[in-house]
């Protein structure tokens, strides 16, 4: 008797022999690696212990397991393990959604704006726990909830394994390259389809698809390699790392018509020299040099390639990664210890070696006045520091005398991140200036933004800034403010400093000596990730039955010293 089988039991079936090929291509693969490690030479051969991924072939994306499957145990041909899943593990892209202090900051922001907890929740999980939200939201067409018993930060809940895996694989692959670069397509409102069968989702990658490879992938994940050149330019960070965020009239509380510029590295980037020459994945994405395996499966094995991108995804970010290390197991983390040291030395020597110089210029002492010029030069494509307005860089000055004892020094800083003779730090009302000349100790040059809310006083609740009080960070070359959009304006006195330009910021130094000879300048641009403020205004809501993610968070921001990274720095002597 015939048997009439329905497209619904086909595409079940068809989906449950993608779920075991899978596993199957895992003990596949591991077959295959035993041969191909005994080629390799003896010191790539020896691999860490590594977390297991997670394995999740889910109804719009799979997992960052799923994709190592083929994407790991990957060699250039200097025997050098460029491994995707390696180089990503470690990073904030494959942490965000376990990022204990995002989920600190969104929890303030929920409590202190109650009527709209679900968008808020829904919103921020957009690009922090992107495969999650959108899974929900195509799914059912309702928002996510980060939060509660259901909520997706839970384990075991339906959405907790594509929340912490963050910014994987399947997300940035499968962004279609509709809206990018546009105002419509920043803010999170990347465009996944959601109506193609999950069988045949296309996946985005650089290369013409090797035929061996592409079905090892649709075999294993349903998706259909496509080769787009979106995948390589700007436009597809800016889907995220350019956000407009709503805010609330503190007198009012009503939403204000317009939207806030939270941060804008995409539009920083158009208006700078570097728009011609470099893309975002140029410096945060490096291609290997020579030839390197873009996947560790196909035909031929290796399959070798030029011009094949690293996913180390390397930005300023030390101390977020510090905390992962420290505190992974109850994090959840899927890196080794020795993969986040990794990943900090390479963010540390990327801060040293590729974002900023500072030089000492016309050293000079009269009438028991030192004076000096500390030139500042930014060597990025975008405001240093850029995105989220919690970063910050100053400079850090000391003068010391013939017997090493200090007669000047402004910038200093404490163990909990606190900027001695800054303003804000000192009171969440006020801020520093900006300085074209500097006379004092407790006058400090500080490249950052400072929101303000409605009522022109500074704060860091995303939902209440409606405007900068500050914004001297230092421009990127080619920075023309004739010429650029309001968005990414300077505020403050830096707008009337005629030395603050595209490129460069020069700041003078007169500082009061007893003696004309045996000084010792030093001089160090430093950077901080989270700024003071940032850390210690989440105090107000330090209440375990309220507030766990942010009771958790300080606990951890008081165990590991939130110490700035060096950046530059250069010294002169006055015998």
């Amino acid at each position: 008797m015939l048997r009439i089988i329905s497209y619904s039991q086909t595409h079940a079936f068809r989906k449950h022999v993608r779920r075991l090929a899978v596993p199957l291509l895992l003990v596949g693969v591991g077959i295959l690696l035993i041969g191909a490690a005994l080629l390799l030479p003896q010191s790539v051969q020896a691999q860490e212990t590594v977390p297991m991924l997670p394995i999740e072939n889910g109804r719009y994306f799979d997992t960052s397991g799923v994709c190592a499957t083929c994407h790991s145990n990957m060699f250039d041909e200097h025997g050098n393990n460029i491994s995707f899943d390696s180089a990503w593990r470690a990073t904030m892209m494959g942490n965000s959604g376990r990022d204990p202090y995002w989920r600190a900051g969104l929890r303030r922001e929920v409590l202190s704006n109650p009527d709209f907890a679900d968008f808020i929740q829904d919103k921020c999980a957009t690009c922090h726990m992107p495969m999650a939200r959108t899974t929900a939201n195509l799914a059912t067409g309702e928002y996510l909830a980060v939060f509660g018993e259901n909520g997706a930060v839970t384990p075991g809940t339906e959405y907790h394994t594509l929340a912490v895996d963050s910014v994987s694989c399947a997300l940035c692959h499968q962004i279609t390259p509709e809206h990018l670069g546009t105002r419509e397509g920043s803010s999170g409102h990347y465009v996944i389809d959601g109506t193609t069968d999950d069988l045949n989702r296309v996946i985005y990658g650089p290369f013409a698809p090797n035929a061996a490879q592409a079905a090892f992938m649709q075999a294993s994940t349903g998706g259909v390699q496509t080769q787009s050149d979106h995948v390589a330019q700007s436009e597809l960070c800016a889907a995220c790392h350019e956000l407009y965020t709503p805010y609330f009239d503190v007198e009012t509380r009503e939403l204000a018509p317009v939207e806030f510029q939270e941060q804008t590295p995409y539009t920083e980037w158009l208006n700078s020299d570097y728009r011609n020459s470099q893309s975002c994945q140029t410096c945060h994405m490096p291609v290997v040099d020579g030839l390197a395996m873009a996947a560790s499966l196909g035909n031929p094995i290796p399959a070798m390639r030029t011009n094949v991108s690293q996913h180390t995804l390397l930005g300023g970010n030390v101390y977020l990664p510090r905390i992962l290390q420290t505190f992974g197991e109850e994090l959840e983390v899927a890196a080794t210890d020795e993969q986040f040291q990794a990943y900090i030395d390479a963010t540390r020597a990327q801060l040293q070696n590729d974002t900023a110089r500072i030089t000492l210029q016309n050293v000079v002492v009269t009438d028991n006045i030192l004076s000096l010029d500390v030139f500042v030069q930014s060597l990025v494509g975008h405001k240093f520091p850029t995105a989220y307005p919690s970063r910050r860089t100053w400079l850090h000055v000391t003068v010391t005398d013939a017997s090493g004892a200090v007669v000047f020094e402004s910038g200093g800083y404490q163990d909990n991140g606190f900027i001695v003779g800054n303003a804000n730090d000192e009171d969440a009302l006020q801020f520093e200036p900006h300085y074209d000349v500097i006379t004092a100790p407790d006058q400090v040059q500080i490249y950052e933004p400072v929101m303000g809310d409605t009522a022109g006083h500074p704060t860091t609740t995303l939902l209440l800034a409606s405007q900068y009080l500050k914004d001297n960070r230092i421009l990127p070359l080619g920075y023309d403010p004739a010429t650029v959009p309001v968005e990414i304006a300077v505020w403050g006195d830096a707008a009337t400093d005629p030395d603050f330009v595209g490129g460069s910021d020069i700041v003078t130094y007169q500082i009061p000596v007893t003696s004309a000879t045996g000084l010792t300048v030093e001089v160090e641009l430093v950077y901080q990730t989270l700024g003071y403020r940032w850390a210690d205004n989440l105090r107000e809501f330090e209440d375990p039955e309220i507030a766990p993610e942010i009771v958790t968070f300080l606990r951890y921001y008081d165990a590991v010293p939130n110490i700035p990274e060096l950046v530059a720095n250069d010294s002169a002597v006055i015998p």
